[in-house]
């Protein structure tokens, strides 16, 4: 993996950070995409020192299809090439709704972060992935791509749309160079619970997935033989989950 370059989104926090971080440490050069510089510094200076030169801030919001050429573009002079993309950037619902009790502000709050930017970041960063002599793009979806539950629909409509839009990307490069997987993780231990009306508590919180789980399943897949392809690894907490397995 040295020397090969990887653009993360979501990378000032949850699973971008810590991807960021797992990258760097292996030998990647590494560009960290977030809306907010000052928090972008910070998780950055958290990072490891013998990793942190390899790591670059780009302040950047996914859904502006100008910044998002930008930094795509800016990734590209800085290091020459684009070896690996990971769409990390996401939101959530603050609770659960009907949909007829929810705003059209909160539908374009999702779609427009997890799929809108979804589809700006593949689109911008695809020309220089296909010069790669092996590049992947990893999409982080949810288990909520596959089976929608009460009061989260603008969430699943927004996350299974990211999976229709992996699936088609599996098909337009099958047998190219570029290889396309979404990670699709149940509860996940990041800031974005402490967002909600309801967080959980801390017995919930401790039972769930950690963001470096996620970023180890990235590396697991980077190491893959270039013969061998995997759409979708769906990872779930394991034994008692007090939630039951059901909260967004």
């Amino acid at each position: 993996m040295s020397g090969q370059v990887a653009i993360v989104t979501g990378g000032s926090q949850g699973i971008g950070l810590a991807t960021v971080a797992a990258f760097a440490a292996r030998g990647l050069q590494v560009a960290a995409v977030a809306r907010d510089r000052g928090r972008l510094d910070e998780a950055i200076a958290s990072i490891d020192a013998d990793a942190r030169g390899r790591v670059a801030g780009i302040a950047a919001d996914v859904r502006s299809e100008a910044e998002v050429a930008a930094a795509v573009q800016e990734v590209a002079g800085r290091f020459g090439r684009i070896d690996v993309l990971v769409n990390s950037a996401g939101v959530s619902m603050s609770a659960r709704r009907r949909l007829v009790d929810t705003a059209p502000e909160e539908w374009r709050r999702l779609i427009d972060t997890n799929l809108t930017g979804t589809y700006l970041m593949c689109r911008a960063v695809l020309p220089h992935l296909e010069r790669a002599a092996a590049a992947w793009i990893f999409n982080v979806q949810s288990t909520g791509a596959w089976r929608s539950t009460p009061g989260a629909s603008l969430y699943a409509a927004s996350k299974f749309g990211v999976r229709a839009l992996t699936e088609a990307l599996i098909e337009e490069h099958r047998n190219s160079t570029i290889r396309v997987t979404s990670v699709s993780p149940g509860p996940v231990d990041t800031t974005i619970w402490s967002h909600k009306l309801e967080p959980p508590s801390e017995a919930e919180r401790a039972a769930m997935l950690r963001p470096s789980d996620i970023a180890e399943i990235f590396l697991w897949l980077l190491d893959r033989p270039a013969h061998l392809h995997i759409p979708d690894i769906t990872v779930t907490p394991w034994g008692g989950t007090p939630w039951g397995g059901g909260r967004r």
